[in-house]
């Protein structure tokens, strides 16, 4: 659960975005270049498509110009200059089964639909769950991953977009749409026991495929998806080895406390003054995880001391801009119904981790100021040291979502993915699931 999204779920439900605008599910998959590259075209925000690239990481948004047609500029986000020029081949059901692809002066070439994909329906705690099973081009049976979402509520079968790369590389894929996103059924919910049954749910109906390998299933967990994998994974046997990615180890509450501190020191707040800040900080996550029940007594004695705080102004959109900006009644009187519902909010995987004899893999970004993690990487050092079966790579220049940038705060200019970060992934998956 990102903190902005705290702050914002204290005040209004998210608006649901448009989908008439939206390129056609047909087009989005993975596609080999002529030149030998993985491009994978997936969701992106603004009713556009954003391509990423395995081979070192390039990324950039694509913008339609109608049939099936689509440009691309410069940088992370950029339609001008135009750059690229991206148009899908489709069949008679509207599914792209290859694509041409021109970069600037450069010749055209053809890109083809790698794999193949159909539906699946995962039943889960008496609700069905859509899904999408992504199979590679070659002789089965294949090694398998579930991939698990982060917080958001996009459909998944959509949006993930890592397994492109892995079917690419020989493995089967299984996405899915959270319960109550996408085309799933149930209520949607941030309780980590609900979303790992689920996980867990998806991992059994892959062991009944014919085309995979019941003995060489695993699962791979963005961001949230860090706690909720390997819960997944002790729940039963099935799970053979779990990737984590640009997660944390400590608690939701404890990833709210540190993300609005790291805004105080990405803007530059004196270390006295962030101790200070911490005692407010600390104070407002204990509210909000009470479900706006419990600990008001204290907040509001810190709110009475440093609330004309200067640092103030650099947690716009947190919880504690939240509960300074209006009455605390009023935020008592309708903030419980708006904020996530049951997310358990001190839920630490230390114990699971130090319990578990599951193989992982944890990749992390050295500067992830969405989930600080230098808590997480110290105590994964500590349970590596002692033998457990995890590795770690920690990607010193990258953010949340393994991305590069340059500038802090509002001067963040996002640049691409981590280089070696998609190839890292397929290598640490072959070898768990060769193990």
């Amino acid at each position: 659960m990102r903190l902005r999204e705290i702050g914002l779920v204290l005040l209004a439900t998210a608006l649901a975005s448009c989908a008439s605008n939206e390129p056609p599910v047909g087009l989005l998959g993975a596609y080999e270049l002529a030149d030998g590259r993985t491009v994978s075209i997936r969701r992106s925000v603004d009713s556009t498509l954003r391509y990423r690239i395995f081979e070192g990481g390039g990324t950039g948004l694509l913008y339609g110009t109608g049939d099936n047609a689509f440009v691309s500029g410069p940088g992370f986000s950029s339609r001008e200059p135009v750059e690229l020029n991206v148009e899908f081949v489709t069949d008679d059901l509207g599914i792209a089964r290859s694509l041409r692809w021109s970069h600037n002066d450069a010749p055209v070439q053809s890109g083809e639909r790698i794999g193949s994909e159909r539906t699946a329906w995962i039943d889960s705690n008496g609700k069905r769950l859509y899904g999408r099973l992504h199979l590679p081009n070659a002789e089965p049976p294949f090694a398998a991953v579930v991939l698990v979402h982060g917080s958001g509520d996009s459909a998944g079968t959509e949006w993930l977009y890592n397994g492109d790369f892995f079917v690419a590389n020989g493995f089967a894929v299984l996405t899915y749409d959270k319960r109550g996103s996408g085309k799933s059924e149930g209520k949607f919910t941030f309780d980590f026991q609900q979303l790992a049954d689920d996980a867990s749910a998806a991992v059994e109906y892959l062991a009944t495929q014919p085309e995979i390998d019941a003995g060489r299933i695993g699962l791979s967990g963005y961001s949230q998806g860090a706690w909720v994998a390997p819960l997944a994974a002790s729940k039963k046997d099935r799970a053979r080895f779990v990737l984590v990615n640009y997660g944390m180890i400590e608690s939701p509450a404890e990833e709210a406390r540190l993300e609005m501190r790291q805004l105080l020191v990405d803007a530059g707040v004196p270390d006295d003054d962030l101790e200070e800040a911490d005692e407010l900080i600390r104070a407002s996550v204990e509210v909000v995880a009470s479900g706006l029940k419990c600990h008001w007594d204290q907040f509001e004695e810190l709110e009475r001391k440093y609330g004309d705080a200067y640092w103030l102004q650099h947690l716009d959109g947190t919880p504690i801009d939240q509960l300074v900006s209006y009455p605390n009644w009023f935020v008592k009187l309708i903030g419980g119904w708006l904020l996530p519902r049951g997310l358990p909010w001190h839920y630490d995987s230390r114990d699971l981790l130090e319990n578990s004899d599951v193989p992982m893999a944890w990749f992390l970004a050295g500067q992830d100021r969405s989930a600080p993690n230098e808590g997480t990487i110290a105590i994964l050092e500590d349970l590596i040291e002692r033998g457990k079966p995890y590795s770690l790579t920690v990607f010193p220049g990258a953010d949340h979502g393994m991305v590069t940038f340059t500038g802090q705060g509002d001067d963040t200019t996002y640049t691409g993915y981590v280089e070696d970060y998609f190839r890292k992934e397929v290598e640490a998956l072959e070898r768990l699931s060769a193990d």
